[in-house]
């Protein structure tokens, strides 16, 4: 019998979306690569029988390639399963699927839960068109061009981010877009677990108010410009009025938001708003 590499969605978090078929697919495994070989027992508890386990993770997956290989040239079951979610989708696994094709051998795929369809169900934004760019870079130019891309974008933006480095993202996104204070984000966490979070409103809102660090794992859903059709300088001028006209804000906050929307330094702003105070100004 030819040997099968099997792709094998898994839960976000929460055991009870593990599908029949999943569970089948996981269990009739002769081998059972895991980006992290607790998640099977996570899964199945200690009780359930699991095939025999190799890990099978970024840093070692090359390695794993010829094993696979190996196991298929001897007509066995090979099922994959990353930590969470859906194999090949920013995880490991993509490098275990073209070796397999290339060598000739077939490919099936159990479809499970995706953090990307998730959040953006979650969301509320459209979703006719959506384009999921990964963990973005972390700094320099490749991020500097990443947000560029963003201004005008036509489509919900969806990525991936860690908690603690979240809130730095949206801060970035507030300084890029020139439609922050329009432009509305979504920002999931823990999604399908207990403390399942969703925090909603504009860039230049969350910029403002996101704690410095999100517990859990974290997708953000960015909404397509809100400037399309629009003049950008009149969006941007109508979202500094709006946080001016805001008698609900104090100074600092006031000053705070000013900065997301304008680029300028809070502090600056703040000792301006004070001044035009002590002048009798509105």
């Amino acid at each position: 019998m030819a040997g099968v590499l099997v792709i094998v969605g898994t839960p976000l978090g929460n055991r009870e979306d593990l599908s029949p078929r999943a569970r089948a697919a996981i269990l009739s495994a002769d081998l059972l690569l895991c980006e992290d070989t607790r998640s099977p027992i996570r899964l199945f508890g200690d009780a359930t029988g699991l095939p025999p386990r190799r890990s099978c993770f970024v840093g070692n997956e090359h390695v794993r390639v010829d094993e696979l290989l190996a196991a298929l040239a001897e007509g066995k079951r090979v099922a994959y399963v990353s930590d969470a979610g859906m194999p090949c989708w920013s995880d490991p696994g993509e490098r275990l699927v073209h070796a397999a094709l290339e060598a000739g051998y077939a490919v099936d795929v159990v479809p499970g839960p995706t953090a990307v369809a998730t959040a953006v169900a979650l969301s509320g934004l459209p979703s006719s068109e959506v384009r999921f760019v990964g963990f973005p870079p972390r700094g320099g130019k490749p991020r500097h061009e990443l947000l560029a891309s963003l201004r005008h974008e036509s489509a919900t933006v969806v990525c991936y981010e860690a908690g603690n480095r979240t809130r730095e993202l949206v801060v970035d996104l507030a300084g890029a877009l020139e439609d922050a204070g329009t432009r509305r984000i979504a920002i999931a966490r823990e999604m399908t677990k207990l403390h399942q979070e969703v925090l909603r409103g504009t860039v230049a809102e969350l910029a403002a108010d996101l704690p410095t660090s999100l517990l859990g794992e974290v997708t953000i859903v960015l909404g397509p410009s809100a400037t399309r059709g629009q003049d950008v300088e009149r969006a941007a001028a109508r979202a500094v009025l709006e946080v001016m006209l805001d008698a609900s804000l104090k100074p600092r906050e006031r000053a705070r938001r000013l900065g997301v929307l304008t680029g300028e330094p809070a502090r600056e702003i703040y000792a301006r708003l004070g001044a035009a105070a002590d002048d009798g100004e509105d």
